[in-house]
């Protein structure tokens, strides 16, 4: 494994096993310990040999900055000793997938997965986002592992999660187009040779001619870092009132006419993100029937660009 690919591996494997232990953590109130390592470029029967016993597949689709789809698997035992801790239980095992468990499932990977691409996309200056999460139970054999996840070799990133009833390794896994796609989103992949130079040309120069040297060229200096090449650039635009914290047993009791309570008292600002960055506080307000915000305070031209760096 040369520099780039330990680099890519630090990188990625930090970016998902950070989310995922801080996703797990919060949605089911209890701490969990995540560490990444860099596994094997497996055929699908490597794959197929990772776990013993049904298996969960977590497929996730990208639909920016990123083509193809990646999957997470894990033994169906742990992953529904998961779901039972998220959904206010001890961590008690379950022989199935279904109903809400199977929805409580899905909608945790999506939380892994947008927090991760939100780190990723801050690496590679473009955003990443994922269309959705497709959640499967099946058999760890390579022709029932082959129908959702297809043909071809992964490459594996193994995920040790430990929690003190829950202890398992789930893997990371990457097709071959997807993984060269992010080594260069993230400036990782092998660099092309370089062309040969071509021979210089050789011109004779008239005998009676005298010789002379072309004088230094004068002008400003171009700003290689001008700020109006970067104006075109779109980002994320949030306006966030407040926000709260549930476990996922609550999230699935809400129904039409539930009330969330906001970490934020009624007359404080509410703030502009831009980026995930906090560029400035104002208020809502309405503007021909259309909700709108104004701007009461606002960071500096300097800050606001050292902020979205």
């Amino acid at each position: 494994m040369d520099a780039r690919d330990t680099e890519f591996f630090l990188k990625v494997g930090s970016a998902f096993s950070e989310s995922m232990a801080s996703v797990f953590s919060m949605l089911t109130g209890r701490e969990f310990q995540m560490g990444a390592a860099p596994g094997e470029l497996l055929p699908l029967p490597g794959v197929a040999a990772l776990h013993e016993g049904p298996v969960i597949v977590v497929k996730a689709h990208y639909q920016k900055g990123l083509t193809g789809a990646m999957a997470f698997t894990l033994p169906l035992k742990e992953g529904t000793m998961l779901v039972d801790l998220m959904l206010g239980g001890e961590g008690a095992p379950a022989d199935e997938l279904v109903g809400d468990s199977k929805d409580a499932l899905a909608e945790t990977f999506n939380q892994v997965m947008g927090s991760a691409n939100q780190t990723l996309s801050d690496l590679a200056g473009e955003t990443f986002s994922i269309a959705n999460v497709e959640i499967s139970a099946t058999d760890p054999e390579a022709g029932a592992l082959g129908t959702l996840l297809g043909s071809g070799a992964f490459q594996d990133v193994a995920l040790a999660t430990s929690q003190d009833t829950l202890k398992t390794t789930i893997h990371l896994l990457f097709p071959d187009l997807l993984l060269q796609q992010m080594k260069r989103k993230l400036g990782l992949a092998e660099a092309p040779p370089p062309p040969p130079e071509p021979a210089p040309a050789m011109a004779a120069a008239p005998l009676s001619a005298p010789s002379r040297q072309a004088p230094a060229a004068t002008g400003p200096v171009v700003d290689s870092g001008n700020l109006d090449l970067l104006l075109d650039i779109q980002l994320p635009v949030v306006v966030r009132m407040g926000q709260t914290e549930m476990l996922m047993g609550e999230l699935l009791k809400l129904t039409p006419g539930s009330i969330l309570e906001l970490n934020r008292s009624a007359d404080a600002p509410v703030e502009l993100l831009v980026n995930g960055k906090l560029i400035a506080k104002g208020e809502v307000v309405v503007v021909d029937g259309n909700f709108a915000f104004r701007i009461t305070e606002i960071e500096s031209r300097a800050n606001r660009i050292r902020s979205l760096a």
